[in-house]
């Protein structure tokens, strides 16, 4: 008998002829996953519980960060519109003086010996100023409230822009007279034709806006930077940045970003996330605002962490409670399941389990039971006959 390639298996094609060539192929006892009622309660249970619970999440976290975003957004324009207010008040009282001295008939003569008493008697009058000083037509400083040499302005873009026609100038420099930054503002002195015939300037100290913009804090992290009308800075609050040099921050990326004049914005700088504010101050000057978005939303992040934290706490407790809900299930069934396969071999038990159960299995096992007793009353029929 010639047998297929495989230990005593007769081909089953040829049933064993002479010459068969054939192979048979035993099939191969695989078994593919299916789904237990412990997969399905697990599901069950998870679909009932998560999908709600997600929903709420998701909703009440948008709403979250909504109301978040509001607030933050909220104190960075109140921060910089308090600071604006402040700063423009300060500065157009300054102007106004300026002003109104440029019309006094000794600061219009452009005669030095007439302008110094006024000059003198205003920088006595404002602690801030250090000195003011008349500039005419060529640049020429004439006359000036202390008792330092003249010197020669004509370079200066506040005494170019007053000369041109413009009501006020300003340029933050370094002082000569300090060597510390320091504010010029500047008016054109115009005679009684209404013709320009100098420029009458005051240079500040930068002190006071300094202590303002130093003294704001959002937070622990939020500060305050005040740049002139070319991103100079004037005063800062950041702690790694001095003022004591005229810093270029034309670069700076919270200037390039766009709207974040119109509306608190995020982007990053210095390799990480900001938020901040933008305002321009009608003298030209832009006020920034800034804070670390971690500090920003730190107690969004906490809520949406313990939410998150929440949502895996109840997925593991899904769990647990579907594992010990499908054991309580599944053991009786698998009980009766042995049963049923005795049951078909015609070995036969005295007690079926579950029986007194009110539930489905309970019926389940009645029926068993019955269905035992219905094959012994038949097998002992057909004993008698035989």
């Amino acid at each position: 008998m010639v047998f297929c390639g495989l230990p005593n298996v007769a081909c089953a094609r040829c049933a064993g002829s002479p010459g068969c060539s054939q192979k048979r192929k035993l099939p191969m006892n695989t078994e593919s996953f299916r789904l237990t009622i412990f997969h399905k309660l697990v599901m069950t249970l998870l679909a009932v519980a998560l999908i709600p619970l997600i929903g709420v999440w998701y909703a009440g976290s948008s709403q979250a960060r909504a109301d978040a975003t509001a607030n933050i957004s909220q104190q960075l324009v109140m921060t910089a519109s308090g600071i604006a207010n402040g700063i423009t008040s300060w500065d157009e009282a300054n102007v106004r003086a300026l002003q109104q001295n440029a019309r006094l008939d000794d600061i219009r003569s452009m005669d030095p010996a007439r302008q110094t008493p006024v000059l003198r008697a205003m920088g006595e009058s404002y602690d801030w100023a250090f000195v003011v000083f008349t500039i005419e037509p060529t640049g020429e400083n004439i006359a000036r409230s202390d008792d330092k040499p003249m010197a020669r302005f004509g370079e200066r873009s506040y005494f170019q822009a007053a000369m041109k026609g413009a009501p006020s100038s300003r340029q933050v420099l370094i002082s000569k007279s300090t060597s510390r930054p320091a504010l010029t503002v500047a008016v054109p002195v115009r005679n009684a034709m209404g013709s320009t015939v100098g420029v009458l300037a005051m240079a500040m100290k930068l002190d006071d806006i300094s202590k303002v913009i130093k003294d704001t804090r959002i937070g622990e992290t939020g500060y305050a930077i005040l740049l002139d009308a070319d991103n100079k800075v004037i005063a800062s609050g950041r702690p790694d940045q001095s003022t004591d040099a005229v810093q270029d921050m034309a670069s700076y990326p919270a200037l390039k970003v766009d709207g974040i004049a119109d509306q608190p914005t995020v982007y990053a700088a210095g390799g990480k996330r900001m938020v901040g504010y933008a305002r321009t101050l009608p003298q030209g000057w832009t006020l920034l605002v800034e804070q670390d978005y971690a500090e920003a939303y730190a107690s969004l992040d906490r809520l949406e962490t313990g939410a998150r934290a929440l949502i895996v706490l109840t997925a593991a407790l899904v769990v647990g409670v579907a594992a010990f809900l499908a054991k309580q299930l599944t053991m009786p069934i698998n009980q009766l399941i042995v049963v049923a396969e005795q049951l078909s071999k015609g070995e036969f038990t005295e007690s079926i389990p579950g029986t007194a159960r009110g539930d489905e299995i309970g019926s389940l096992a009645r029926a068993i039971e019955r269905l035992g007793i219905s094959i012994q009353m038949a097998i002992s029929r057909l004993s008698r006959r035989a």
